[in-house]
């Protein structure tokens, strides 16, 4: 029975000692690491929404979306606050109903600046753009929506598994070597 116990310890030991090592390495491996830093090249914001109309540049400041649009026919365009869908579609559970901003405009050839406050969610904010002559959206936002909670670290996982197999080792030799103490062995000699 001692041999079964010390084997599971050793077994269990031999688990968690790399996964300890492991994230010991991976912790020195992200304090000495250098990255340079990426240069940003020039980013072209021009998105084409139809042959007549394209949106030349836009940008988020503030809780507000600043999008400039390029127009050579009259267009109507529509914007729709994405954030607030976004809510509607993650909140509660079963059927629902909900409602989101929407501005509907008629732009005239040339250059236009429009202004639109759109809802933050879960640290983004977005909205979504068509005009009357496209044919699909145009999405923009401001980040990525923090979808729950972040990801667990492969050498956070590593130490807990190898810390749980180390504590139930341990539970299961102490429990077995009290069992044994508590129970009275004798021996007879049979001639």
């Amino acid at each position: 029975m001692r041999r079964i116990i010390f084997t599971l310890i050793l077994i269990m030991t031999a688990v968690a000692t790399p996964a300890l090592a492991g994230t010991v390495a991976a912790q020195s491996n992200e304090n000495t690491t250098e990255t340079p830093a990426p240069s940003t090249p020039e980013v072209d914001r021009t998105i084409e929404l139809s042959e007549t109309t394209s949106i030349t540049n836009w940008r988020f400041d503030n809780g507000t979306f600043y999008v400039t649009f390029d127009v050579d026919v009259p267009t109507r365009v529509a914007i729709t606050d994405a954030g607030k869908l976004s809510r509607i579609l993650s909140e509660g559970e079963g059927e629902a109903a909900g409602k989101a901003r929407m501005r509907r405009l008629t732009l005239t050839p040339g250059m236009t600046t429009v202004k639109f406050n759109a809802e933050d969610f879960n640290g983004a904010s977005a909205v979504t753009i068509s005009s009357s002559n496209a044919d699909g959206i145009v999405a923009l936002r401001s980040d990525a929506v923090r979808a729950g909670n972040p990801p667990v670290k492969w050498g956070t996982a590593n130490a807990l598994v190898g810390g749980a197999a180390i504590v139930t080792a341990a539970g299961t030799f102490r429990y077995v070597k009290k069992k044994r103490e508590d129970k009275e062995m004798t021996a007879e000699r049979l001639l």
